[in-house]
């Protein structure tokens, strides 16, 4: 069967749990029909660059049983209704059976059938690689074409791509912004969206202005602006709100952005803050960094500080924040030895009474490979009663 040109399919990044989360807070609702897939309805023509946990999302076009071979004339007719000139064309594959023998029977099928000019992209793997997709312009312009072919179970979906993570993008605001401190962390660019999002009011709205209590160098700020947010961050450090500072301004001239912006020097558990607050997006304080594994008292040590905190800083704010005002913070988490240590504040019976979990929402764990020290977000609401 045909579909309308509200459902959209989502690749998700490297840890999909969090991507569906993400999915979930901005649009209300996602469907996971793959690990790494997951599909949405909207009338709103998603825009990837402020998805941090998606890779890749196109337009459904087609869905039917995977036996169904009538896709391949719902294809054909898709690229024979293209305006006379050259197509690009790449095919992707997903799910139970995919690989690159057969994207690339299909697109080279359909180059065939359709007799004009067709360059087809090599496949090295079942799906186009985002370096790829993005480096050929493909979902840029009508001749510029990736077909996602999605099957999940006896399912076929089929969606034409309409953009991809523009990884250049994130790492020019990442390395090329003036001010950078590797002491105080590195928070990617795209956790930091995905951190924003998370923190979407119930309607799925974006809250302003947004404050980051631990803003460091300022890229939960820098992100949040450039999704049109009005920005407020403190620090304890003087140097670090000059870092932001400057980061802003850089941000505002090289991306031509205007948003409202406020910073100050302030110790996340005693400040108090400008109100109303519409949001609380933050890094907080990730304990002693590791190369190697620490000594088990070490770590319990520098987790009883981490907690402490942490514990300090909700006490602190609560009082200053709206009922029902959402949070998403950063907090650290160690993987040693083959165990997960969480700091105990994350566990939903030692969460500050003033605080609980967003609805269907639970403590979500960034980590890349082999990395002792993590970052767990909570996804959090000043209690209502």
């Amino acid at each position: 069967m045909c579909y309308d040109d509200s459902m959209f399919l989502f690749i998700l990044g490297r840890q999909p749990e969090i991507g569906v989360a993400e999915l979930r807070a901005v649009f209300g609702a996602a469907e996971l029909i793959l690990p790494n897939v997951a599909r949405v309805a909207t009338d709103a023509t998603p825009d990837i660059d402020i998805l941090g946990g998606t890779r890749k999302v196109g337009r459904v076009i087609w869905e039917g049983a995977a036996s169904d071979s009538g896709f391949e004339r719902i294809l054909f007719e898709r690229l024979s209704a293209l305006p006379a000139g050259k197509i690009t064309l790449g095919v992707s594959c997903y799910g139970s059976g995919a690989d690159a023998k057969i994207a690339m029977k299909t697109a080279l099928s359909l180059k065939q059938k359709l007799g004009r000019s067709v360059r087809v992209l090599p496949n090295a793997a079942a799906e186009i690689s985002d370096a790829a997709t993005l480096g050929n312009r493909l979902g840029t312009t009508p001749h510029k074409v990736e077909l996602m072919l999605v099957r999940a179970g006896q399912r076929l979906i089929i969606a034409e791509l309409i953009g991809v993570q523009n990884l250049n993008a994130y790492t020019f605001r990442d390395r090329s912004r003036p001010k950078r401190d590797a002491r105080v962390g590195m928070l990617p660019p795209k956790l930091a969206q995905i951190m924003i999002n998370l923190a979407r009011a119930d309607d799925h709205s974006l809250c302003a202005p947004l404050l980051d209590p631990f803003c460091g160098t300022g890229v939960v700020l820098q992100e949040a602006a450039l999704m049109g947010v009005g920005v407020y961050g403190s620090d304890i450090e003087p140097r670090m709100i000059e870092y932001s500072g400057k980061n802003l301004d850089w941000l505002a001239r090289t991306h031509h952005v205007k948003f409202d912006q406020k910073l100050e020097v302030g110790d996340a558990t005693t400040h108090t803050w400008q109100t109303p607050i519409g949001a609380v997006v933050s890094e907080t304080y990730l304990g002693q960094p590791y190369t190697v594994q620490p000594a088990p008292k070490k770590l319990r040590q520098n987790m009883a500080t981490c907690n402490l905190i942490i514990e300090k800083f909700l006490g602190n704010i609560a009082p200053q924040l709206t009922p029902g005002t959402p949070l998403c913070l950063a907090v650290p988490v160690w993987f040693t030895g083959g165990k997960i240590h969480h700091l105990p504040i994350t566990s939903i019976n030692s969460l500050p009474p003033d605080f609980e979990y967003r609805a269907g929402q639970k403590p979500l764990i960034y980590r890349r490979e082999n990395q002792i020290v993590g970052r767990e977000l909570l996804v959090l609401a000043r209690r209502r009663t």
